[in-house]
């Protein structure tokens, strides 16, 4: 029974994280609760012990701590410049600030251009593959994405439309009642599944979780209902999960070295890949450390912004975004989002990465909870994704994050009604 004590302790601490939230912060859904109550119910799953990892010595465990208490620093500072008073927070979105029809035009817009980018990738797939090749041999397109196996996702950023068009249409069926339903909620289907023609879990991750925040803190919804939306989206991410790889042939049984590492019966060996991605970060990240990577001097954090700069001085070494695969002992490549910042900074990055991200993100949220704009609402959202997946990857030093979040200013202005002059007053 001591064994299991590790894990109950870090999944009370998740418990606690959202209770601390929802008393102090204004709602249960908070970056604060999202970003402890993933790494402690993470850590409560890895301490579980299905898979006998290599060894997480003190030098991983010390970032990981520090990582935390960071982000606990950054959030109270966030928390310090609010006026007194500011959790008296808003339970509903002015929806009269919202122009229904300006919405629809860009939803339309948004979902024309992602259909291009998805049109392109399919005649890119035909071209080198065949698109039979979605039935017979789905891995192989994977397998081709990958860098230097010949298939170009094409227009990435209209790709990524499709993701925001998730999120804006939901956004819309939430908010606005009557007018051209039906179109809205087409467009919102079709936007998912073009997600899934990439064969890229992260943006069907992406769209869910996303649209999960934005549509958590649009109206006020009891303790049960939040409850059961949650447990809702956690099982259709995690059918998406294990159907995926199922298709691209990445389970367990085609695993030797993960089964020989395994502590579970046969049983539960469905369950070993979606462990081993939720927990395989930790041990992974020792492993990394291990290596002892050369400092990128920041080409990581701010990627998009050293791609710019990449386009006018050429001779820059490109940083390796997609790392090479450590043994731990099945091979893995995700070190947490402390990745980037230690890669970068050494143990300043990840005392600086967390409180900024934290910082920001609690201004963000607080400001919120106040205005209950557009904007803030949509970025509170993106930024609380990047934290929900923090102990597997860095989303938010990646360039979708950033093209989201710049891509919303002109949306917003364009969706918001300007306040009349007397409103002001």
């Amino acid at each position: 029974m001591l064994s299991y004590l590790p894990s109950v302790i870090f999944l009370m601490l998740a418990f606690a994280a959202v209770a601390v939230s929802s008393r102090m912060f204004g709602h249960p859904i908070s970056p604060f609760s999202v970003f402890y109550g993933v790494w402690f119910f993470t850590l409560a799953l890895f301490f579980l012990r299905w898979v006998e990892y290599t060894p997480v010595r003190a030098q991983a465990w010390g970032l990981i701590a520090l990582n935390m208490v960071s982000f606990g620093f950054g959030w109270i500072l966030a928390y310090l410049f609010q006026p007194q008073g500011m959790c008296r927070w808003r339970t509903q979105l002015a929806v009269e600030s919202i122009s229904a029809e300006r919405l629809r035009k860009v939803i339309c817009v948004s979902f024309a251009f992602g259909m291009v980018g998805l049109v392109d990738f399919l005649r890119r797939v035909q071209g080198a593959l065949g698109l039979i090749t979605y039935i017979e041999a789905p891995h192989e397109i994977r397998q081709a994405m990958a860098i230097g196996g010949g298939l170009d996702e094409g227009i990435k950023l209209f790709n990524w439309l499709n993701v925001m068009s998730v999120v804006l249409c939901a956004f819309y069926v939430r908010s606005v009642r009557g007018g051209p339903r039906k179109l809205v909620w087409t467009i919102l289907i079709a936007s998912i599944v073009a997600t899934l023609f990439l064969e890229d879990r992260t943006r069907f991750f992406f769209a869910l979780i996303w649209t999960a925040y934005v549509v958590a803190h649009m109206k006020s919804l009891q303790g049960r209902k939040l409850l059961a939306t949650g447990l809702v989206l956690a099982v259709v991410l995690a059918a998406q999960f294990l159907l995926v790889s199922v298709w691209l042939e990445k389970i367990a049984d085609n695993n030797p070295v993960l089964l020989e590492a395994t502590n579970v019966s046969e049983p539960y060996f469905p369950l070993l890949t979606p462990y081993l991605y939720v927990t395989g970060s930790y041990p992974a990240l020792q492993a990394y450390l291990d290596t002892q990577p050369e400092s990128t001097a920041g080409a990581m954090t701010f990627y998009p912004a050293f791609k710019v700069l990449r386009l006018v001085n050429p001779s820059l070494k490109a940083p390796l975004i997609v790392a090479e695969p450590v043994a731990i002992p099945s091979e893995f490549n995700t070190f947490t989002w402390l990745h980037q910042f230690y890669t970068d900074f050494g143990v300043a990055g990840v005392i600086l990465g967390p409180l900024g991200v934290a910082l920001l993100s609690g201004l963000v949220y607080f400001h919120m909870l106040r205005t209950k704009s557009f904007y803030s609402l949509y970025a509170n959202g993106l930024i609380s994704f990047g934290l929900t997946l923090s102990f597997m990857v860095n989303h938010l030093t990646q360039g979708p994050a950033w093209y989201f979040l710049a891509v919303g200013i002109p949306v917003a202005q364009y969706v918001t009604r300007p306040v009349p002059v007397l409103a002001q007053r």
